[in-house]
């Protein structure tokens, strides 16, 4: 029998508001909340954005493994020390109860792919208690790892909310002709999530590459999920944020784009289950 205690790769934690999910059930957005960054990533193959997610805004976090975890000292100081990977949950649990604040909302698992170290989460979850961890859970996750039905019934007890990336073909995820699994993982995903009371919603990160056939497709798919309370999913439509200013040239989304992605959308979703989405924490220079 194995006993031995799994332990983390972290690329960081620390203190801040959430600025992503505009005003879609199952949002946190303008929260605090603590942000685990795990390490490592399944969609993942190397660092050179061309057989990984184009769109990831946590390069380093791709990388499984890594070396050393940043933690915030204390919250809004924007200090971090340097930590050894891998953390047991004692020394997690430390760091995030050192981040406690009276505003905290609730605690963010993010990534990376937090789901790519499942075994520690599930392990880690089960503790909860016993280090007086009592906030309510968050989930950013791309969908592709689905959880054991007994992996499951655990995150449920603690996850609250959760927010599903479906990724858009220009994303280079996958190749071309197999990007419709990746999306048909994702929302596999968010249709147990549901069925399991998490309240779910999906984001997609949409550029001047968006193709509208692509979000029709999409659009189709997530309106047959029915959601809890059988209200529907909400879609939170997030225009890519780019720092690079020949990437910002070719792939920033115009308005009369978006607005017909919109539109779209609208097509097959409820009004009240879409939602803009901002990095809203990049145009403030949050953490």
């Amino acid at each position: 029998m194995n006993t031995e205690i799994p332990k983390s790769y972290l690329t960081e934690v620390f203190s801040s508001l959430q600025g992503e999910g505009g005003c879609i059930e199952g949002s946190c957005f303008g929260k605090r909340q603590i942000f685990i960054r795990f390490s490592g990533c399944n969609l993942s193959k190397d660092l050179d954005r061309t057989s990984s997610c184009f769109w990831c805004d946590s390069l380093e976090a791709q990388s499984f493994k890594n070396p050393i975890a940043k933690i915030e000292e204390k919250p809004g100081l924007r200090r971090f020390i340097n930590v050894k990977n891998p953390l047991t949950p004692p020394e997690l649990a430390d760091i995030i109860n050192n981040l406690i604040t009276k505003d905290l909302h609730s605690i963010s698992f993010t990534g990376g792919e937090p789901l790519y170290q499942i075994d520690f989460i599930v392990f880690f979850l089960g503790l909860l208690e016993e280090y007086q961890i009592r906030y309510p859970l968050y989930l950013e996750t791309n969908g592709t790892i689905i959880p054991t039905q007994e992996q499951f019934y655990l995150i449920a007890k603690y996850f609250k909310f959760c927010c599903c990336d479906i990724k858009d073909r220009s994303s280079n995820v996958a190749k071309k002709d197999n990007w419709n699994e990746i999306v048909n993982l994702e929302l596999e995903f968010i249709e147990k999530c549901t069925k399991h009371y998490i309240n779910t919603f999906a984001k997609i990160i949409v550029t001047s590459e968006t193709k509208i056939d692509d979000i029709v497709w999409i659009s189709k798919k997530l309106a047959e999920i029915k959601g809890i309370n059988r209200k529907g999913v909400g879609l939170a439509i997030q225009p890519v944020y780019l720092y690079n200013e020949s990437l910002k040239n070719k792939y920033a989304i115009s308005a009369d784009h978006l607005n017909q992605i919109f539109y779209t959308v609208a097509d097959y979703l409820s009004p009240t289950n879409i939602s803009l989405s901002i990095q809203a924490h990049k145009y403030l220079d949050l953490l």
